[in-house]
């Protein structure tokens, strides 16, 4: 009797450390599933810089997020398109749109971030009126920063344009253009490169820090901030509105992020939030 007594307790008591276990794994599984991840791709600084202030801010909250830094500016859109990314931020809305219409995609803005000081730089002059002109100027040869291009030159008076139907201005929009200025397109991150081939170069503050030129010290003549051109988090119709892209939106408008953004040199970025 007392033997199967000690029998029926050392089961219960080897029922009872099992079942303990199993708590416990589920407890490690809850607590590994409590940790959410998100994938947001970006493409260079200061974009990938800002990506990390969110990063450091979302991991208080339980929040990883892993940065995916891409090689060219189609790539975050083909992956956040094909869900291999959760949100991208490398772009100016324009140049979504464009994608958009492209390759049928379903990619949304959530909030502008910063405006890149665009430049026209030009090697050997101190100001736009030295400017000669029958000169080249290199710009990029995508639709909508081909549009920006032009509305740089005749913001400052340098072309005029002619009135368009739809958004985007190309080459033919060019009404008067006594300059007699030639156009040299490359892909965008072939700007900086084309910049001792030509006379020059309409490019964004990250490709002018390549060659050490920022928009206060060394543009000839730059965008105004209010414009449509603000890099800005992407995401999908799907996801754009759920809660960890809101929270990653939160966090890419933080303080620490606004401090990042005026402290870099040269007027490179403008907070758009």
């Amino acid at each position: 009797m007392k033997k199967s007594l000690l029998v029926i307790m050392i089961a219960l008591v080897t029922f009872l450390v099992a079942c303990s276990g199993d708590d416990q794994t589920d407890n490690n599984a809850n607590e590994e599933n409590d940790v959410q991840t998100l994938r947001v791709a970006a493409v260079e600084s200061p974009m990938t810089d800002v990506v990390e202030i969110a990063k450091e801010l979302l991991a208080e909250d339980g929040i990883e997020v892993e940065v995916v830094e891409m090689g060219d500016y189609i790539q975050p859109n083909e992956a956040l398109k094909n869900k291999e990314i959760d949100a991208n931020f490398s772009q100016h809305v324009p140049f979504m749109q464009q994608f958009n219409e492209n390759a049928d995609g379903n990619l949304v803005d959530v909030q502008p971030i910063y405006f890149a000081n665009f430049g026209l730089y030009a090697d050997g002059y101190e100001s736009i009126d030295e400017l000669p002109d029958d000169i080249t100027i290199g710009i990029a040869n995508d639709p909508s920063n081909v549009d920006r291009s032009l509305r740089l030159l005749a913001s400052h008076g340098l072309i005029e344009l002619n009135e368009i139907d739809g958004e985007q201005y190309g080459l033919d929009d060019i009404i008067d253009e006594s300059h007699n200025f030639s156009f040299e397109q490359t892909e965008i991150a072939s700007l900086s490169r084309l910049y001792e081939d030509v006379d020059g170069v309409i490019m964004n503050p990250t490709h002018a820090s390549h060659l050490d030129l920022t928009p206060a010290d060394d543009a000839l003549i730059t965008e105004k901030e209010d414009n449509k051109f603000a890099i800005t988090l992407v995401a999908r119709e799907d996801n754009a509105d759920s809660e960890l892209i809101q929270k990653l939106r939160e966090a890419m408008t933080s303080e620490e992020v606004r401090e990042f953004l005026t402290g870099r040199e040269g007027e490179s970025a403008v907070p758009a939030f």
